[in-house]
């Protein structure tokens, strides 16, 4: 092989090699433009997301006073419950001891009923 043949082939492969930095500074670009339209249609889709968000966030917020009114209110309610029942519970107790005394004034009755009514008797000789 003589120096214009080694000349020829090494121009060809300095040519191949330019054609192929080429291609890859190419490649390189798209792929810059790529990563570049990615990131803006993300940016994009989360602003669509931050819209819908914007939409929704304050009726979330007004449900969530709405449900929070209504525990004030249910717990307001339970208080009241609460003291009724406990007013309730008093009142049964003293009819249960208005019970036991009238009981024992029926007892009482009862147990004089065959015995002689002294209205001058001292009260000591009921109770025999």
């Amino acid at each position: 092989m003589d120096i214009k043949q080694l000349q020829a082939d090494l121009a060809a492969i300095v040519r191949g090699n330019d054609i192929l930095y080429y291609k890859v500074q190419n490649t390189l670009d798209a792929l810059s433009y790529a990563i570049s339209k990615l990131k803006y249609l993300e940016l994009q889709e989360c602003m669509k997301e931050l819209g819908v968000v914007k939409v929704i966030l304050p009726k979330v917020f007004q449900e969530r006073d709405f449900i929070w009114e209504k525990v004030k209110s249910y717990s307001e309610m339970t208080m009241l419950l609460n003291y009724e029942i406990s007013m309730l519970k008093r009142k049964v107790d003293t009819l249960n001891e208005d019970f036991l005394i009238k009981e024992g004034q029926i007892t009482i009755l009862k147990d004089s009923i065959g015995k002689p009514f002294n209205l001058l008797a001292s009260p000591d000789s009921l109770l025999v």
